[in-house]
């Protein structure tokens, strides 16, 4: 299994993040969900997700004389499997696409428009016991999916506003 060609792909991540947030959804649940990506582009991308394991297929019903399938999360299994070099190269190497996209567009005032999309990256070094760091660790997970739904309470499920990707990277200072 190529790990890049899974990771480097934001739309496979997206569709990757709503489910294990979600645990499971149908297609349709995930069209609605993401109403910029083209409905055959999404079939195609849960297609390979599908062959790449890191996705099951839970269930399949007859809906009005077409077969939907329940779709389940299966992001742990797809983890425990990865090799962590490759998975943390092509992590980079998306954040790094994101960046380059961004600095090659012709820019009028680079500082105005690199703060008004809210471009940053930095590094923090703390002190932290591993209870401590657990809980850290459980905040930050929480807080994309305490915003997705109070955005989609507010404006209900689908594409509103702008598409941000946000990352976080921790790892031991030798």
């Amino acid at each position: 299994m190529n790990y890049t060609e899974i990771l480097s792909n934001p739309a496979r991540m997206r569709i990757m993040q709503y489910m294990a947030i979600n645990g499971e959804a149908t297609v349709k649940e995930l069209a609605d969900h993401f109403p910029d990506i083209p409905r055959r582009t999404l079939y195609r991308h849960v297609d390979f997700l599908i062959d790449a394991g890191t996705i099951v297929v839970k269930e399949e019903r007859k809906v009005r004389g077409a077969f939907e399938r329940i779709l389940k999360d299966n992001s742990e299994a797809f983890v425990d499997s990865c090799d962590l070099s490759e998975s943390a190269y092509s992590f980079f190497m998306n954040l790094y696409s994101q960046f380059d996209s961004f600095n090659k567009k012709p820019h009028k005032n680079f500082k105005e428009e690199f703060m008004k999309e809210y471009l940053c990256f930095g590094t923090s070094f703390l002190y932290l016991n591993d209870d401590e760091m657990n809980a850290m660790m459980e905040e930050l997970y929480e807080i994309p999916i305490k915003y997705e739904k109070a955005h989609n309470e507010k404006y209900g499920e689908g594409a509103t506003g702008k598409l941000r990707s946000i990352s976080f990277v921790s790892a031991p200072v030798e």
